[in-house]
């Protein structure tokens, strides 16, 4: 892959991002007709803690520019008087630490995209700043690439599209194990049945109201508030079986029932003597 200065420079917006520093692009010694020489990058450490330090930066992407900076230090010079460290910021491998100049630190641009100090910048004794150079630095404050922009809002899509992909797919995870779950419970009350009864649950066939109708017998007769039904649980059983009996004997015996029964009983033999 072919990385380019502006690989690097969206790089460096991340590596010295807001509120700790602020980074300017293509940054002249002075304005007007005065300026004379331009510097990539600079940033500005905006907190205590940062120093307030101002770090020039150069950045190459191929051996031959980088040898022209090597054959032209004034070049730089004319910058670097201003700048609290001095680097140079390059993909990996393009050139070596022992090339650089006394003054110079490194800063690699790694394959994942991210910046690393490769080597520590000696720390100068800077210039005070003049107005000059102090109005190129605020000219370039609204300055940035509006490539850099919306690559950054790229990346914060990606981002945001990668982990709602990831919690998609920890959501199907859940989901499966789950389901998982609810299979093997199930496969697990099949096998108890088929101990209790002798029948494969799985090759039943049966009238789905008539085990409606068993359900709610069941629950009238609160048989279904024993626990399992192995052999430890078949007293419980047969004692709801009782109290359900005596339930429906009593129900069987009232005169109304009664009455009833025999009413049914007799409308057949109405029917076949007419």
């Amino acid at each position: 892959m072919t990385i380019t200065a502006t690989d690097i420079c969206h790089a460096l917006m991340k590596h010295y991002a807001p509120p700790s520093h602020r980074v300017f692009f293509e940054v002249s010694n002075d304005t007007g007709a005065k300026a004379r020489r331009w510097i990539d990058a600079v940033a500005v450490g905006i907190w205590p803690s940062t120093g307030h330090e101002i770090i020039g930066i150069e950045i190459k992407v191929s051996r031959g520019d980088w040898k022209r900076e090597l054959a032209m230090p004034e070049k730089a010079q004319s910058l670097m008087r201003f700048c609290t460290r001095w680097y140079l910021a390059c993909p990996e491998g393009l050139v070596k630490p022992d090339e650089l100049p006394a003054t110079w630190g490194m800063l690699i641009y790694r394959d994942d995209g991210t910046i690393k100090n490769k080597v520590q910048a000696k720390r100068l004794d800077p210039e005070p700043l003049t107005p000059g150079f102090m109005m190129a630095v605020l000219r370039n404050a609204s300055a940035v690439d509006m490539e850099l922009v919306s690559r950054l809002v790229a990346d914060q899509v990606k981002e945001k599209r990668a982990s709602f992909e990831r919690e998609v797919e920890r959501a199907v995870e859940r989901r499966i194990q789950d389901v998982s779950s609810n299979q093997k419970r199930a496969l697990e009350i099949a096998e108890k049945l088929k101990a209790i009864t002798g029948e494969d649950l799985l090759r039943w066939g049966f009238d789905d109201q008539a085990l409606a109708a068993a359900y709610l017998f069941m629950k009238a007769s609160r048989v279904h508030s024993v626990q399992g039904f192995g052999p430890s649980d078949l007293p419980g059983v047969i004692d709801a079986l009782g109290r359900a009996q005596e339930t429906l004997t009593k129900i069987f015996n009232q005169p109304l029932f009664q009455e009833l029964r025999a009413a049914v009983e007799r409308a057949p033999k109405a029917g076949r003597a007419a």
